[in-house]
């Protein structure tokens, strides 16, 4: 940051700051950038910048030393953009039909907003687009619900169980309560309960207050709108949810005798509340956060409240669907006809995705997919943490990848040098990776073997050894010019070794073999089809997820793009 004369500026302290994912709003540095915006392009020295940081200096040594919950926020960001323009790709799904909004809304939109619990902030795509939250707004209508009447009387009108069934039957427990606070009946006895408590006031008033919560959810960031065409709409196609009210209202008995016309009125005038995917990124960042708002340090719901929302959302929030979802996904989510999901990572983020297409239950197709190809790159499954050590070298963001890189390393190589079998083993599957990759094509060539002893300096940490060098100079010479059918042979026997040996390797062992053949493979700054061809070999054999390597080779080929000059 500081040049030659030990000077910067305020826009190269603010360009830093934002590199951690920080905004220039953020209410913990409102200080420090109200001082940045007075002094304009001024050089300020080193003795300045202590002045002008000094009463947000936690924040700001946080933001610039990367400590926050994501500390390397840019490659992660990449990261993410990866998979989003992945799943861009996907065209499945239709658009919900029952109203015209929904059904006319463009398909191809696809947005995705993130925000951790420390406040970064990333967005991708549409996510400025206002759009009916629908569905997104059961979980937090039951939130209020329970602030308001709390938990004994809100769980006497609905349960807490997952239905197995469509979100709009009309079943019951056998109690004739709704199953839980996600499917329609159990929406419409919570917009009762709430419709119920404040008799005096109209159901426009009542959404109003639910409203406010969502503003507070997410940091104000935006208005909260409201889509009385949607809502006139929603009405007009609500026969089966006006059937289920009666029946609720004839076997179960409606809250304090409420109004069902009212209780449908707030019901739906929820499911109208117009939000953006950013917004609700940072309303689950809320959620993720145990109620207290990131961007504004405010809380909005207790710790209490949330942890039984998100248990909620985890049983029962992608509709009929939220069996698989829990398997493969394993985060606490709730999606939205007109295409919005919401999903919190607790502890470290939430984030929202945008797209109208939906699948067969009602959830957004890009959105699931998004979900599932995330939780296969990044520990954030709930039960990754059973893994024994063995997550598939799936990465956690919370921890620097280079610093983490470094330490296996340092471990490994301390090891090998002191004859630890196990280190010793990595370093003999590691050259035979090297090896294999080099010999796809039938033969090895003085470049490949350089590629392999520099490879081998690296990740061991010492020049390579007399006998590796003999025997890469023996396949150089022409003992490795067999046919590619040989080669391909002893291949398959390499890889039948370390689908046996696997068994007895921790994630850090086999991202080192993985990570050796890698390093060999993209030596000569591209990666051949053959050789990705063994590079996913190698990671099944590993069990190391294919979407790991994917972030592998989409990083190298980030890099290589910004080396290139340009056209």
């Amino acid at each position: 940051m500081a040049s030659d004369n030990s000077t910067t500026t305020a826009s190269q302290i603010a360009e830093k700051i934002a590199e951690s994912g920080i905004d220039s709003g953020d209410f913990r540095l409102s200080k420090t950038f109200g001082k940045l915006n007075q002094l304009g392009d001024a050089a300020i020295s080193f003795e300045a910048f202590v002045d002008i940081v000094s009463e947000e200096l936690l924040m700001v040594n946080r933001a610039l030393n990367k400590q926050l919950i994501i500390p390397d926020w840019q490659d992660f960001c990449a990261d993410i953009k990866s998979i989003f323009d992945q799943v861009e790709n996907n065209k499945g799904g239709e658009n919900a039909d029952y109203i015209p909004i929904l059904k006319m809304a463009d398909s191809e939109k696809w947005g995705l907003a993130m925000c951790t619990v420390d406040g970064q902030r990333m967005a991708l795509g549409d996510v400025d687009i206002y759009h009916s939250i629908q569905s997104v707004s059961k979980p937090l209508t039951y939130a209020y619900a329970l602030a308001k009447e709390g938990v004994a009387f809100t769980h006497e009108f609905v349960g807490v169980e997952p239905s197995g069934r469509p979100f709009n039957a009309l079943d019951l427990l056998p109690d004739k309560r709704p199953f839980n606070p996600c499917v329609n009946a159990g929406a419409i006895m919570t917009a009762g309960l709430v419709a119920s408590s404040m008799p005096e006031d109209d159901a426009q008033t009542i959404t109003g207050l639910i409203m406010e919560l969502w503003s507070g959810l997410c940091g104000a960031i935006a208005p909260v709108r409201f889509s009385e065409e949607t809502m006139l709409s929603e009405r007009d196609t609500a026969d089966n949810n006006y059937a289920i009210a009666y029946q609720l209202k004839a076997q179960k008995g409606l809250p304090r005798g409420v109004d069902l016309y009212k209780m449908m009125d707030v019901y739906l005038s929820c499911c109208s509340i117009e939000m953006t995917a950013k917004m609700l990124s940072v309303a689950a960042a809320t959620l993720a956060n145990g109620g207290v708002c990131p961007i504004t340090g405010e809380q909005i719901l207790s710790t209490e409240i949330v942890k039984k929302t998100l248990a909620i959302m985890q049983a029962a929030g992608m509709y009929d669907s939220a069996g698989v979802f829990t398997l493969e996904v394993g985060l606490p989510a709730k999606s939205g006809v007109a295409g919005a999901v919401m999903v919190v990572v607790p502890n470290l983020m939430g984030f929202a995705t945008f797209s109208p297409r939906l699948d067969s239950y009602g959830n957004s197709v890009r959105g699931v997919e998004f979900c599932r190809e995330l939780v296969d790159r990044y520990t954030f499954h709930i039960y990754d943490n059973l893994s024994g050590g063995r997550t598939g070298c799936k990465r956690d963001p919370r921890e620097s990848q280079s610093n983490r890189k470094k330490r296996d390393l340092s471990d490994l190589q301390w090891g090998a040098h002191n004859g630890d079998l196990y280190a010793n083993k990595v370093k003999e599957l590691s050259v035979d990776c090297m090896i294999s990759i080099c010999i796809a094509d039938g033969e090895i060539e003085d470049a490949e073997i350089q590629s392999i002893t520099d490879a081998y300096a690296e990740i061991m940490g010492q020049p390579a050894d007399h006998s590796l060098i003999t025997r890469l100079e023996s396949l150089g010479r022409g003992q490795g010019e067999q046919s590619q059918a040989a080669n391909s042979t002893v291949f398959d026997q390499l890889v039948g070794q370390l689908e046996t040996e696997r068994l007895y390797l921790d994630d850090m062992g086999r991202e080192i073999i993985l990570e050796s053949a890698f390093r060999v493979a993209c030596s000569d700054g591209v990666i051949e089809e053959s050789e990705q061809r063994q590079l996913r070999a190698i990671a099944n054999a590993l069990l190391i997820s294919e979407g790991v390597l994917e972030l592998e080779i989409a990083g190298f080929q980030r890099k290589v793009a910004a080396l290139s000059p340009p056209s």
